[in-house]
């Protein structure tokens, strides 16, 4: 079994049933399975082969989903690309990677590496012609081609997805077409996905967890809606205009899109399943959720690219039980947490957390240090810090590369955001570690207030010391319109450390 499959069995199950939307355009299973085929066939004859590497830079599309599918027929290696990155990083990646050849939208092309010396094809979507490269159009424009099978299992690589970069220079995770099969069959037991949802994916394909549900939703044989790129009114629009039943998104979005809401007239009625994840979403935000999804059950995932990328669930059946969890290991995940000599810790106690199933990347794409870092005795270290209840409900406290060691006490930034998000007058906080001469390190917290409210240093720190350890409480404050965020949503503390440094 390969991810190509996924596609063909849909087409053979729901042959004239839509299978993407986006920008307004549809295509029906069958017809994205011809079209796939025919690409693969056209790759081919320029050299894309089984473990080549093909990259993708461009905004949503559908355009995107055909070429996915192409090189999974192919066994080649799909390496999408962040397009909020800047050219030198984006050249910088592909060459790492050794990719042969590269799409792009042509709206992105300033930030296409026209002169890596490993790129043998470029190909444009958007346009019909290009003095740089090939048309996309003109790969479906000579007859049908046909390629050799290509004979793709469980164990050929499938993606190269480069993380996010939030502790340093990212890296190229591998993942095999069974690591992303065993996610697939993890989300559909978690989510009971059928093929009457229809899911609105507002959250761009280079992210793992938007790869991850989209084989989901070819398994399944759901239609999904793309957007091009994330606006609020549109998102709202398109679950009104097309009935959607799900939608998944980071909470930074359903923030906004909640404004968006309370602005406007729209019916979101027809949502019955909403799922959030990539960062922590505070108890009074969830609460907010009820107002934007009335008849939703809520879901909250935690996972990471190197589990490609579903690692534990929080179900509608404890979402408000649980609120602070995110709840228990997926179908076939296994998950501990453990001390720094490698030992489990019980119940109760704050430790790394590790895990293991067969989602898990093979490694790190030519960085064997890394990978034998992040892989021990089958076990994957995620980095982040976490603790089980007596249930087996996981909870998040921060990355382990960013505790707070002050005076010798070990502070976990999450654990202080929960507390400052209660505070009626801030919208968004994170919270850091700065050098300190008597503590050895200090904790900062920047905060976003919410419009039109004040609120001054001393009182925030003053309501943190009711909930709080006092060693645990920020020792300043510093109050910004926005937090630095990269494409995941997830907080860059290094840019808001060098406030200080």
């Amino acid at each position: 079994m390969n991810l190509g499959n996924f596609l063909a069995a849909a087409a053979r199950r729901y042959p004239h049933k839509s299978a993407v939307v986006c920008d307004g355009k549809k295509i029906s299973c069958l017809t994205l399975q011809s079209r796939a085929e025919k690409l693969a066939g056209s790759l081919y004859r320029y050299g894309v082969i089984k473990g080549a590497k093909a990259a993708i830079l461009s905004y949503n599309s559908i355009e995107y989903i055909e070429i996915i599918f192409a090189l999974m027929k192919l066994g080649a290696v799909c390496v999408p690309l962040n397009h909020r990155l800047t050219p030198q990083d984006i050249n910088e990646l592909v060459h790492h990677a050794g990719v042969e050849t590269l799409f792009y939208d042509q709206a992105l092309e300033p930030l296409v590496p026209f002169g890596a010396r490993d790129i043998k094809n470029f190909i444009v979507t958007g346009c019909d012609k290009s003095c740089d490269a090939l048309s996309y159009d003109s790969l479906f424009s000579s007859p049908a081609g046909s390629y050799p099978d290509q004979k793709v299992t469980m164990a050929d690589e499938s993606f190269l997805i480069y993380t996010a970069g939030t502790t340093g220079r990212p890296k190229g995770v591998v993942l095999t077409h069974g690591n992303q099969i065993s996610n697939t069959r993890n989300y559909t037991a978690a989510y009971g996905m059928q093929p009457q949802d229809i899911e609105l994916a507002p959250t761009p394909l280079f992210h793992s967890s938007t790869l991850g549900r989209v084989f989901t939703y070819m398994y399944n044989c759901a239609t999904f809606i793309l957007c091009r790129k994330f606006e609020p009114e549109s998102c709202l629009d398109l679950i009104r205009k097309e009935k959607v039943t799900s939608i998944t998104q980071a909470p930074t979005m359903y923030q906004i899109m909640l404004q968006a809401f309370k602005q406007g007239t729209w019916d979101t009625r027809s949502v019955k399943r909403v799922v959030t994840g990539a960062s922590p979403m505070t108890v009074r935000s969830k609460e907010d959720l009820r107002n934007l999804f009335p008849c939703a059950g809520f879901f909250d995932l935690y996972g990471l690219t190197e589990a490609a990328p579903g690692v534990s669930i929080l179900t509608p059946r404890d979402f408000e039980r649980k609120a602070l969890s995110v709840g228990t290991p997926m179908l076939s995940v296994d998950v501990l947490i453990k001390d720094e000599s490698g030992a489990a810790v019980p119940s109760g106690h704050i430790g790394e957390i590790v895990c293991r199933g067969k989602n898990v990347m093979k490694g790190y794409y030519h960085d064997p240090e890394a990978t034998a870092d992040a892989l021990q005795q089958g076990w994957l270290h995620t980095g982040d810090m976490g603790m089980l209840d007596d249930e087996g409900f996981l909870y998040i406290c921060g990355r382990k590369k960013e505790i707070i060691i002050s005076g010798g006490e070990n502070i976990y930034p999450g654990e202080v955001e929960k507390v400052l998000m209660e505070h009626p007058c801030i919208h968004d906080a994170a919270v850091f570690g700065v050098p300190d001469d008597t503590w050895g390190e200090k904790t900062v917290a920047a905060v976003v207030l919410k419009e039109s409210r004040l609120c001054a240093e001393k009182e925030i720190i003053a309501f943190s010391r009711k909930h709080l350890a006092g060693f645990k409480c920020p020792r300043a404050i510093c109050f910004l319109r926005e937090l630095p965020r990269n494409a995941a949503q997830k907080v860059l503390r290094k840019e808001l450390q060098k406030y200080f440094l």
